[in-house]
């Protein structure tokens, strides 16, 4: 199956096909894909194929797969590269890598960055289903929390990069929806302004003064800006996030 057939299939893949579990295999090996697609496809998998990072990507941000096999030596970025840019998506589905690299300083890089197992090349299509199968169940229980963040009356939509209070979007900036997400991801933690400048450096337009960008923040997402609820200050340290809970008597 060539890639486009790939693409095309799971995008007019019938709603029952769609009940199966959906694994991305990234690999710029056409032979790889070809082999192991065809396994996992007679394993009752639904197979989604890309050969480049950047296809992967456009993937994971359309469609969340179950599981994620990808090479570590790709043509424009590594697989380490990807992984992280899916983890910083928000993405939890468990990746197992594929190299010829059996180096431990390299499988060691592989799960630091978010990897879930490693397979050296060449392998036995036996051990790679029975590693997803195990990956698989050992992620049965994640829910899809990491795409859709509830906080209070606010609902921050990771991978759409969307914020929704009382039934109204909000309209962020990148750099504003990047500080909200930090902060709400870890509710109670205190960040300094140089620990949120860190998380912002790969952000367009950024300024080097975290304060206006919580400023504008508070006056998009607090009821009373003046006041604020979900981003407080802690003086002589930074910003923490907080949200209200309602108790049922």
């Amino acid at each position: 199956m060539t890639e486009a057939t790939a693409t095309k299939s799971a995008a007019t893949t019938p709603a029952a096909a769609q009940s199966k579990p959906v694994i991305l295999l990234v690999d710029d090996d056409p032979t790889i894909r070809l082999t192991v697609g065809a396994y996992l496809s007679a394993k009752n998998f639904t197979v989604l194929e890309a050969a480049t990072a950047r296809e992967a990507l456009e993937i994971v941000s359309r469609q969340r797969p179950q599981a994620i096999i990808l090479d570590v030596v790709m043509p424009d970025l590594d697989g380490l590269q990807i992984c992280r840019q899916i983890r910083d998506c928000g993405v939890q589905s468990p990746i197992l890598f594929l190299s010829t690299d059996s180096q431990l300083d390299t499988r060691l890089q592989s799960f630091a960055c978010g990897g879930d197992d490693y397979l050296t090349k060449p392998f036995s299509m036996l051990e790679l289903g029975a590693r997803i199968q195990a990956i698989l169940r050992r992620h049965a229980y994640v829910p899809d929390i990491e795409e859709i963040l509830v906080r209070g009356d606010l609902s921050i939509d990771v991978i759409r990069r969307r914020v929704i209070r009382d039934g109204k979007p909000i309209d962020l900036t990148p750099t504003e929806f990047r500080i909200l997400l930090t902060m709400a991801r870890r509710p109670g933690q205190v960040f300094s302004r140089d620990r949120l400048l860190d998380e912002l450096q790969d952000e367009e337009g950024y300024l080097r003064n975290v304060d206006p960008h919580i400023a504008r923040l508070r006056a998009k997402i607090e009821p009373m800006p003046s006041r604020p609820i979900y981003v407080q200050t802690v003086w002589g340290q930074g910003y923490k996030f907080e949200y209200p809970t309602l108790h049922q008597s």
